[in-house]
């Protein structure tokens, strides 16, 4: 008997033992076919895959039957008849008539005179991962009908509800000018607050639906495009005294699709200034910052704040519940980090309720 410590050495050192090993963990088996004697050899191995009897013995043309495509086992003795080695993934049939896939070698043997003698080689058991990707593919293809289905039906719900809606913001146009009480003027407030709403929800969807059709990117400096949008916002910023501190040294230029960069830092803007904290004075900092291959663009503000454990997955949703809609007003922040993720991005958010939050852009 062998000492522990032989019998290990030995196994490591032993080629038939290791080969055996890795053929049983691969599933691989081994075949020859005699095409001058019309035989056909497998190990015990390939027996155990194809569920084969060892008494069972096929001939060449019974062993052509394990293809379930006769196509195939033609084109092989093809290309063995060319001299040329093989390498495919076939559908085969077992001896109880199961598919398996296959991945299947071969290298013909000629004789001294030329002539095809035969062929050998290995097939191994691929169908567990073949089955897993075909599976793939098929929920791939659902889910890519599903998509553009959900494509159509925005199209639809934002182009025909757009008509509507300017139609009746139109009508509340005309109605404003024969306003006689204040029970109209009450009632017409309502009406103009709803169909104001109305616009900003078919806008935002409207966005959604062509968010992966514009990606038209153009080199845009970064500073110009928040100088632009913190104008927009001047009279708000100077009545609530708002500080906002910039820095675009690391990073001024960056190449990217123009409306998504605008509609991104006015949302995080918009943000910090209607969640500022009333109790002190909001300062606001933007800033670029590269950091190794990353580029950034950071807004951070001591604002509310967030708190990440009850609003972190929330706030990027596009369906919110009513008190997420008071919090997260709109789509805005949704849209942005959609719009940051359909360029290879990402939106990162840092904060604690009043303290502040830092919005981090990946570029």
């Amino acid at each position: 008997m062998l000492e522990h410590n032989d019998y290990f050495k030995s196994s490591l050192e032993d080629k038939a033992y290791f080969l055996t090993e890795v053929a049983e963990a691969t599933k691989t088996g081994v075949y020859s076919a005699n095409f001058k004697q019309n035989k056909f050899y497998i190990d015990s191995i390939g027996r155990s895959i194809l569920n084969m009897p060892e008494e069972y013995t096929p001939s060449i043309n019974e062993a052509t039957s394990l293809f379930c495509n006769n196509k195939d086992s033609r084109d092989l003795i093809y290309v063995c008849q060319r001299g040329e080695r093989f390498e495919r993934d076939i559908l085969m049939c077992s001896y109880d008539d199961q598919q398996i896939w296959m991945r299947f070698t071969g290298k013909p043997r000629f004789d001294i005179d030329g002539d095809l003698m035969g062929v050998r080689g290995v097939f191994t058991s691929i169908d567990k991962y073949v089955r897993e990707r075909q599976a793939v593919e098929q929920h791939s293809e659902v889910i890519e009908a599903q998509n553009e289905r959900l494509l159509h039906f925005a199209h639809i719900v934002s182009h025909n509800l757009r008509s509507h809606s300017s139609n009746l913001e139109l009508t509340l146009e005309l109605f404003n000018e024969v306003l006689e009480d204040e029970k109209t003027n009450v009632f017409y407030s309502y009406l103009r607050e709803i169909s104001h709403n109305l616009s900003d929800t078919l806008q935002h969807l409207n966005q959604v639906v062509t968010i992966n059709s514009q990606k038209a990117t153009e080199v845009i400096q970064i500073e110009k495009v928040v100088k632009s949008i913190l104008s927009k916002y001047k009279s708000e910023i100077d009545k609530a005294g708002i500080q906002v501190k910039t820095d675009f040294i690391r990073l001024e230029y960056i190449e990217y699709v123009p409306n998504f960069l605008e509609n991104i830092i006015e949302t995080l803007i918009s943000n910090a200034i209607n969640f500022r904290d009333p109790s002190r004075p909001l300062v606001i900092q933007i800033r670029t910052k590269v950091k190794g291959q990353k580029r950034l663009l950071i807004v951070k503000d001591n604002g509310r704040g967030i708190d990440l454990k009850s609003k972190d997955l929330g706030m990027f949703k596009s369906y919110k519940t009513e008190e997420e809609l008071k919090e997260f007003k709109g789509l805005g922040l949704y849209l942005a980090k959609n719009q940051i993720e359909a360029l290879g991005g990402d939106l990162v958010v840092k904060g604690a309720p009043s303290i502040g939050s830092s919005f981090t852009v990946k570029f």
